[in-house]
Parts: C-alpha cells; structure tokens; sequence
C-alpha cells in the first residue's frame, strides 16, 4: 500500500543544478570550488560562501544544504569551497581549513576577489556560512579582516577555539548561530577537543558578538514543533538600530551535530539553508519576503515532478521528489511503499 509523505508547509523553486568543480589557483595551489548562479542573475546581487565540515568537499555541502533551491527563488549566488587536505597542518588526511592561520582567509578573498569582477556581485552582501570546521571557519573569516569583505556570517554547529586568537575582531559583523545542545562533536557549552583545544560556549559566543556589536534584544520565541518531538527550537534576535547590525541565536533543543532539516531529509522542525537565507536577505538589504501563506493555491496547477537532481521524474516509490506548480510554489513528497 502505497503511503503519501507531504510537509505541511510549501516554499518557491526552480531548477537545481550541478555546478562544477571549477578550479582556482592561489599560491600555486589548484584550489577547487562549485558555483551556482541562476539564470539571468542581476547584477549587484548577493553571493554566499557555503563551507563543509572536517572531510567534506564543496559538492558535499551543495547536495545536503539545498542551497541552490533557494538560490535560484531569492536571485543569489551560492560558493561552495573545498579545503585542502590537511589544510589546517594536521595529518589525517582529510580536507580540514586552516583556522590558526590565514591562508584560507587569503584564499577565500581572493576566490571572492575574482567572482566579485566576474559577476559583479554586490560588495556589501557578501556572506559566509558553514557547518562544523566550516562554522569555525565562518568565525575565523569573520575576525580575520580589516573591513567586510564578510558582511554577515552563519555558523551552524561551530565554535571559536582558543588558538584562533591570532586574529581578534575588529569589525562589527552580524552573526547567525546554530546549534544543537545534544552536539556531541562541538559540545554546546563548550569544552575540550583532542589537538585542537579549549573552545567556547554558544552561549558565550552570542554574548560577546551582543556586546561587540552593541545590540539589544528585539524579539524571543519558539518555532512550531513540526514534527512533535516536544523539543522546541528556541529563537533569540538582538539588533543594533543605529548601525543595523544583528545577532540570532537559534538553539535547537536536544539537536544534534547535522545540519537541521525537515523531512524527509531530516526530523528538525525547521530547515537550516532557509533560515540562514532569511538572516542574509536582511543584511544591508530590504527584507526578502519568505512567507509564502498569500500564495493562492487553489488556482494553482501542477507544471512537472523533479528529483534532487532537478531531473524530471513520474511518481515513484521511496524516492523524494518536488511537485513544482504553476505559480512557483513546491511540494517536497515521498511515496513509501
């Protein structure tokens, strides 16, 4: 018997692609990265940096964050880098960034340097977010500059270690955190990780960025339980409404070290690539509207079913699939055997 699995909620789409690897050289170094841009992107648009965790890749982060679903709706450029082997001077062999000092920070600015020229992407909406390694990577980019070439950074899932305190902030930088208190990788309150040392608390990371930027609260709240676990995601936003600068901290209750998803793809009762999108549409910018309750879904139409891969696809069994309709809403659904 066949069993439909539809999310409740509904949000715009287009096509998703595969974009790349292409490659950069800096420091006679081959450097790889994917780039997705939509179709007749304007310029002056916004470009995000998405870095992966300890041994990953640039495609592995394009694949689980969905970024160019949104990408390709919200009219901005998405980068997904991909560290260096033993990037960070360790002996793993795995792809790791180099967080205790500054040859990613070079290499990211000058990646950055070069789209920026290419596609004349807007200077003052360039953002960074990343999971795991690549959340403290987003930290480290975000205190190793001298003006904002990151205007905004989302870590999900990091922490600021003790040794990269060769760098210290000397911008102000608004900051989205995300974390999961039950992280058993980078512990919520902080602690000790073999090689690599003492690292902060969410908490008082949040704490410093509030101070730093001068913020004051704005707003507390709870998002819906979704999938009615009874572990409610709990929101706090503080703002600086002289210099705009702001400072989200979503704490996931008894969440873990993953990237936060709905289902079918994960149990969180939201997903992480829209929430991030939502804090960058607001940096520099008027706010992109992501509520999509005035779409009219009785006059719509469905227009064509699509995989992952943005293939098109009929209805089958166990597989997730998009239901794309005419006004540019989509149904993520899974048909279980």
């Amino acid at each position: 018997m066949k069993r439909l699995l539809l999310l409740s909620f509904i949000f715009p789409l287009f096509i998703y692609g595969q974009d790349g690897p292409f490659y950069f050289t800096h420091n006679n170094i081959q450097r790889e990265y994917y780039l997705h841009i939509p179709n007749n992107l304007p310029v002056n648009s916004p470009i995000v940096y998405a870095l992966h965790g300890w041994g990953g890749g640039g495609d592995e982060m394009m694949t689980y964050t969905g970024f160019n679903f949104l990408s390709d709706q919200y009219n901005f450029a998405i980068c997904y880098p991909t560290a260096l082997i033993d990037g960070d001077g360790g002996s793993s062999g795995l792809t790791s960034w180099n967080t205790n000092g500054l040859s990613d920070v070079d290499f990211i600015h000058a990646l950055n340097d070069t789209l920026q020229n290419l596609y004349l992407f807007d200077t003052n909406r360039t953002f960074a977010t990343g999971f795991s390694y690549g959340a403290e990577m987003c930290f480290h980019l975000s205190r190793c500059q001298n003006s904002n070439v990151i205007d905004a950074i989302a870590p999900l899932a990091g922490s600021i270690f003790n040794y990269m305190n060769i760098c210290m902030p000397s911008t102000n930088i608004s900051t989205l955190v995300l974390h999961g208190t039950n992280d058993n990788v980078v512990n919520y309150n902080g602690g000790y990780f073999p090689n690599y040392g003492p690292y902060m608390s969410a908490n008082d990371i949040v704490s410093d960025l509030v101070i730093y930027n001068s913020c004051i609260l704005d707003t507390t709240y709870s998002l819906l339980d979704l999938n009615n676990d009874n572990n409610l995601t709990d929101v706090v936003k503080y703002h600086n409404y002289n210099t705009g600068n702001r400072v989200w901290f979503y704490t996931v209750n008894n969440g873990s070290h993953v990237w936060f998803d709905t289902a079918p793809w994960g149990s969180d009762d939201f997903w992480a690539s829209e929430e991030i999108w939502h804090f960058f549409s607001q940096i520099n910018s008027i706010t992109t509207n992501l509520d999509n309750t005035n779409h009219k879904i009785n006059d719509r139409y469905l227009i064509k079913i699509i995989d992952v891969l943005g293939r098109e696809k009929v209805q089958s069994i166990n597989t997730p699939l998009f239901f794309i309709y005419n006004d540019g809403t989509v149904e993520k659904r899974i048909f279980i055997e």
